[in-house]
């Protein structure tokens, strides 16, 4: 037969599972609020005067769908995304799309911003919808949409 536990022992076990599953709870919260639910896609710095609203982009949907380096990249001669998705973190540098696709007006890469963001989301929608899924906006409208 196996040996009991005294009231000590179960004590003692009860603390640790308890200890265990708050840690657990907590580290999940953390990766839940690192990340904003909505992010006001504006640039204003970027175009300065636009012709367009700023986009309102549902990241909490995204982040529930598909994986972070779908959207955040850094592409190694290769063509790999050699992203290192525990660096993605909210106001660390590198994370936002202007800050590859914009370099203080100059064109240093291969996508303008506009073109980057038009390109990354319309892309994967249209690609969603060939596939026969649910698919975010397509139309200028639907993502810069006029109040």
């Amino acid at each position: 037969m196996g040996k009991r536990l005294g009231h000590e022992g179960v004590s003692r076990m009860k603390r640790f599972g308890m200890g265990v599953c708050i840690i657990a709870v907590f580290g999940i919260v953390s990766l839940l609020v690192a990340q904003p639910d909505s992010i006001v896609i504006n640039n204003v710095e970027v175009y300065g005067t636009k012709n367009r609203p700023a986009v309102a982009f549902p990241h909490l949907l995204h982040m529930e769908s598909i994986a972070c380096t779908d959207c955040h990249h850094w592409y190694a001669a290769n063509g790999k995304n050699m992203l290192d998705e525990s660096k993605l973190e909210e106001g660390k540098p590198g994370i936002k799309c202007r800050d590859c696709h914009w370099k203080q007006g100059r064109r240093e890469v291969r996508y303008s911003l506009m073109e980057a963001y038009h390109l990354q989301c319309m892309g994967c929608h249209g690609r969603m919808k060939r596939d026969g899924k649910k698919t975010g906006p397509r139309l200028c409208g639907e993502c810069h949409p006029w109040k």
